[in-house]
């Protein structure tokens, strides 16, 4: 099978117009005929360059094997590249053999991918008809190969041309046309065997009539003599007549044999036309399903190349947009980095009397700094010198209290120094343990002390109420200033808004004009809509700053919560040490009051400074309480204002990124305007 596989295949390869001798099997083993059958069969892949690298030594087995190698590895790239077909499952053929021992296997698979390519090509109808144009035998080892090729690989691209056997109609006309040539084979058996019969009959006609021709010179002689052997001429005329009786019977037979033969010849003739009319149709057809399945390949590829180009063409749009971007962003970028050079040429020229300007401010500072210092040092003094003026007034009353209870109980002495007895021994008494020296020593420390709690809790508010207040302006300036910015910020955003406004009812009102305006007012678009995101990304780094600072803003906050939390402990510290000053007070007074049931003025006036104590405790408690409300309403607004900074600035950025986006793509005016509203009412809401 292989040897005809071969043989047929080598017919087949004859058909092509080769240089290189292809005659035998052996002529074709150096891979030169082969390489250009490739290069006429498929130029484009097997190109001239490739088919100078297949050396023409039929002597070198090396260099035949190396053109065999090319040769197989260019048809698994074609079948590959071309056909979408891995010969896997087909395998390759074994160039050795093929090269060393001219195997008859090998070199028919190697002949049958050939004649795959050929059935694939651009150009396979004519190679179809090629082989149509072969004898029967060749086309009917040709087909099997094919076949053969489509079993292998399955539904591909050989079974997209020549698989017959998928239409029902063509599977019929090929059955028809085999009956066909059987019939036409017998007819012309047939022909032959009449043919040679009728040559036979000639022949007996021709000898039967030199027979008859000397017979009847034999007659003509016996008439001649009649009296020399009339019997028996006579008799062999009668026989000769009898035997040209049958002869002409049979003559008349055969010549109705030879009618009837030449009707059916007639008639197949007729029935062989028409099957040949039917073949040649058929092949039309099955040219025309050729055609067409190579179109529907043809369609499926360009559409899978169709929906390839349309990915592509998205992804170059994505492309552009984002070159469109960057193009954008770099020109931003550009404009910032010029500004930042001029900035930078300016800050250069005020760099040097900004230094001595900050020399300035910082050694006026130090100066006011010292100034302060020393203003809290005499006012530090002054209050201690006021104090002790007070305390030596309290003393100097209380030495003029005990001078008149003196002279009291001296007027009550002289008044009692009749009774001597009595009186020495009231006098050792009172020696022994006076009540009102205790008295008085008890009322000068309770004095004291409270004198001392006083100037501890007027200390301690003055510095709370003064720390408290001045970070309470200092963050209600930095609010204030940043609501501010932010309030001029929303403004220029809006009359930046109503400025594109007005150049996009430009734009449009001078296309109607002219596209050289068009394009002039695009490029001042352009040129807007940049310093536009120039600004934008300006005010997200002021915005980020302004973050930063709240932040800080909020851990000195935080800082301040924890001093007051600790000037709350020292106030409840202090409260408790006043309590118990007082407990004690009560505790000496009573002593004093189960001792002297006298009223006293100067218990009246401890009690006065208690209860003064107390209002000023109650006060102080009640100032810390709206302190502290006053703090948690600050910070709610803190983060209120913190809160609506950040809304306002994601709406911001939103809005940006859907005007990048709607760049490129065409908006009508009023799609416009409803977005310039859309941003204008947050902002209005904002500044509300």
């Amino acid at each position: 099978m292989s040897k005809e596989l071969c043989d047929s295949l080598l017919k087949w390869l004859q058909t092509f117009d080769l240089e290189a001798p292809h005659s035998t099997l052996d002529e074709i083993t150096d891979g030169v005929a082969l390489a250009q059958a490739l290069n006429q069969i498929a130029p484009e892949w097997f190109s001239d360059v490739w088919l100078s690298k297949i050396k023409p030594d039929s002597g070198n087995w090396r260099l035949k094997v190396s053109n065999l190698k090319k040769i197989v590895e260019a048809i698994m790239d074609y079948y590959q590249e071309c056909f979408n077909q891995p010969l896997s499952e087909f395998g390759k053929p074994d160039v050795n053999k093929i090269g060393g021992q001219a195997d008859t296997t090998e070199l028919g698979r190697l002949l049958q991918l050939i004649l795959g390519c050929a059935v694939n090509c651009n150009h396979k109808q004519d190679y179809i008809t090629r082989i149509m144009s072969l004898e029967e035998s060749v086309q009917r080892v040709i087909m099997q190969s094919i076949q053969e090729l489509e079993m292998l690989h399955g539904h591909g691209s050989f079974s997209a041309s020549l698989n017959l056997d998928s239409l029902p109609q063509m599977q019929q006309l090929l059955a028809e046309l085999q009956t066909i040539t059987e019939a036409r084979d017998q007819m012309g058996q047939r022909c032959l065997e009449l043919d040679m019969q009728v040559s036979l009959l000639q022949e007996e006609k021709a000898s039967l009539l030199e027979e008859k021709k000397r017979l009847t010179e034999r007659l003509q002689e016996s008439v001649d003599d009649p009296i020399k052997g009339t019997g028996q001429f006579r008799r062999q005329i009668e026989s000769l007549k009898e035997e040209i009786f049958k002869l002409e019977t049979s003559r008349d037979d055969y010549r109705l044999k030879l009618e009837m033969q030449e009707k059916e010849m007639v008639e197949l003739q007729s029935k062989l036309d028409a099957l040949q009319q039917t073949a040649g149709e058929a092949r039309y057809l099955k040219d025309e399903v050729d055609i067409l399945r190579e179109t529907a390949d043809k369609v499926v590829k360009y559409e899978s190349t169709i929906q390839s180009y349309k990915k592509k063409l998205e992804e170059l749009g994505d492309l552009k947009r984002e070159v469109k971007m960057l193009e954008g962003k770099n020109m931003s970028y550009i404009e910032q980095n010029m500004e930042l050079e001029k900035e930078l040429k300016k800050s250069s020229t005020w760099k040097t009397q900004v230094d001595v300007y900050k020399k300035q401010v910082a050694e006026l500072h130090q100066k006011f700094n010292e100034e302060t210092k020393t203003v809290d040092k005499l006012e530090f003094e002054n209050k201690k010198l006021q104090e002790q003026l007070k305390a030596l007034k309290r003393e100097k009353e209380c030495l003029i209290n005990e001078r008149d209870l003196l002279k009291e109980s001296n007027e009550e002495l002289k008044c009692c120094q009749l009774q001597s007895k009595r009186v020495d021994t009231s006098l050792v008494d009172a020696s022994q343990g006076d009540p009102i020296t205790e008295y008085i020593a008890s009322t000068a420390e309770l004095k004291q002390k409270l004198l001392d709690l006083q100037q501890e809790n007027k200390k301690l508010r003055y510095n709370q109420e003064s720390s408290e207040d001045e970070q309470l302006s200092i963050l209600q300036v930095l609010l204030e200033d940043k609501l501010q910015q932010l309030n001029q910020k929303q403004v220029e955003n809006r009359q930046l808004n109503h400025r594109i406004i007005e150049l996009e009812a430009e734009l449009k009102d001078m296309t109607e004009k002219g596209d050289d305006g068009v394009s002039a007012l695009k490029n001042n678009v352009i040129d807007l809509q940049n310093k536009l995101q120039v600004e934008k990304e300006q005010r997200a780094a002021d915005i980020e700053e302004r973050e930063s600072e709240l932040l800080g803003k909020k851990q000195m906050i935080i800082i301040l919560q924890e001093t007051v939390n600790r000037k709350e402990m020292e106030l409840q510290e202090a409260d408790d040490k006043i309590k118990k000053y007082i407990e004690k007070a009560k505790d000496v007074y009573k002593n004093m009051d189960q001792k002297h049931n006298t009223p006293n003025t100067e218990l009246n006036i401890l009690r006065g400074q208690v209860i003064e104590k107390g209002k000023i405790i109650n006060q102080m408690e009640k100032e810390y309480e709206k302190n502290k409300n006053f703090k948690d309403r600050e910070e709610r607004l803190v983060t209120s204002a913190f809160y609506n900074l950040t809304q306002s600035k994601q709406r911001e950025s939103v809005d940006q990124r859907l005007s990048t986006l709607n760049l490129g793509q065409s908006q009508s005016f009023l799609v416009r305007q409803r977005q310039s509203t859309s941003r204008r009412m947050p902002l209005s809401h904002n500044t509300k």
